[in-house]
């Protein structure tokens, strides 16, 4: 949920710029597992289920043993998970992806799939060809909306890059198959004139919405929306979109709305974490006061998440926002985890671990919250590969000391993270931020 106050955007812009020149010296690192790798005395959580002791064997990347007792066989690594849980690799419901820097930070902290809702194409690409060709291990994957459906003055508009607008819904066909040729995985549209949250800005007709969702689902690609108002969700609804990548908190939602919502088989991304940001509340402060986190907080981070939005008078509350996170979960509309990272009080990867958090403050079981950043994430978005500890699966695992099935916040206390089966190297991380401290003590 981007915000269209002009120094807010002049910040943002300096700081992704400051990410352009970082990414110029970060060399790509591809890989393979070489070695097979056997957990043994692990607590899973498998993406729907714990198990209370398991052993899981990956080779080349691949998940290929789930069990007890596994032999570990005269080739394979062995990793004591005595204590700790073993679980899926994070996915990250709704970012945005300027830079390869944030994709191989949200990697550091376990989130090992972003899925991006607006970026510019022409500057990802390399992103998406080095994904394409093969395994990258030191990063997160990347899938992306590229451009939004928005209008010309519309949000989304407001960052200082050219944006392809739409003009009338007579068109929303061909724009929506010049973001498929471009590359886009998905279709976002925004809808967000700006009233529950205090703003005025042009947005999407009702035809323009109509129309765009028809044109993604002619090309077999999902369509999600950026709203913020009950009204814009319940003409959504009308319009048989896939998904919420906000939730409106301007209302209480309505049965009526709730019963709608279950019957299309709607999911929402709620991002909690910037949405509560937005109503006033300072939700980075939360990764500063975990040392789980802080320790891996480089300076630039820090002042991401130390970035506030302005204040304004709006009807939409936290209060209002978490009650509506539990009434739709507790009808069975599937909740997903998402950071909108790098917003205000945001930060790739380590936001997630905020995220998770606050869904379960606002009703989800810890179970339910794992399940909201691992399996329904790659359920609703397609990722068949991902999400879930299953053979066959990807090799993407995050090991946390602890038990996040009795503490969500174990999360964080991350053991190791590995990508296609290589392990992601954090202690680099972890020296860079220590010296940073040092230095800035004096």
């Amino acid at each position: 949920m981007r915000n269209s106050n002009t120094s807010l955007d002049r910040n943002l812009t300096r700081q992704l710029w400051c990410l352009l020149i970082l990414s110029a010296v970060v060399a790509p690192l591809h890989g393979e597992q070489l070695t097979p790798i056997t957990f043994v005395n692990a607590r899973v959580f498998d993406g729907e289920k714990v198990i209370p002791a398991a052993s899981v064997r990956i080779e080349q990347g691949k998940i290929v043993k789930v069990n007890e007792g596994l032999e570990l066989g005269a080739d394979s690594e062995s990793v004591d998970c005595e204590g700790m849980t073993l679980m899926p690799g994070l996915i990250d419901c709704h970012t945005h992806v300027f830079f390869r820097p944030q994709l191989v930070q949200a990697a550091q902290f376990g989130v090992t799939t972003e899925l991006d809702m607006m970026s510019a194409p022409r500057m990802t690409q390399p992103l998406r060809d080095e994904q394409a060709g093969g395994d990258v291990d030191d990063r997160a994957d990347f899938y992306s909306a590229g451009y939004p459906v928005t209008v010309e003055g519309g949000h989304g508009t407001q960052f200082g890059m050219p944006v392809p607008t739409l003009g009338k819904a007579e068109d929303a066909d061909a724009f929506v198959q010049a973001r498929v040729h471009e590359g886009a995985d998905y279709i976002k549209i925004i809808y967000e004139d700006g009233k529950a949250i205090g703003m005025s800005m042009p947005t999407v007709t009702p035809e323009m919405v109509n129309a765009a969702v028809k044109a993604a689902h002619a090309r077999k690609k999902i369509a999600v929306s950026h709203l913020s108002s009950l009204a814009s969700a319940e003409h959504l609804l009308d319009a048989k979109m896939d998904g919420f990548v906000h939730l409106f908190a301007d209302s209480v939602v309505p049965d009526a709305f709730i019963k709608r919502a279950v019957q299309s088989k709607l999911f929402v991304v709620p991002t909690t974490t910037v949405v509560s940001g937005v109503c006033g509340v300072p939700v980075g402060e939360l990764h500063a006061k975990d040392e789980s986190l802080a320790a891996f907080l480089t300076t630039m981070d820090k002042s991401f998440i130390g970035r506030r939005f302005p204040k304004r008078e709006m009807p939409t509350t936290v209060d209002k926002l978490k009650a509506n996170i539990r009434k739709l979960h507790e009808a069975g509309v599937p909740i997903l985890a998402g950071t909108d990272a790098p917003n205000p009080g945001t930060t790739h990867g380590a936001s997630m671990h905020v995220e998770l958090e606050l869904l379960v403050d606002a009703g989800l079981s810890t179970k339910d919250a794992l399940a909201a950043a691992t399996l329904l994430p790659a359920k609703h978005f397609g990722l068949d590969d991902r999400g879930r500890i299953a053979i066959g699966l990807k090799a993407d695992l995050l090991l946390v000391k602890g038990n996040p099935i009795e503490d969500i916040t174990a999360t964080r206390r991350i053991e190791g993270v590995w990508k296609s089966g290589v392990k992601v190297d954090r202690e680099e991380l972890r020296e860079r931020v220590a010296k940073q401290r040092a230095d800035e003590d004096g």
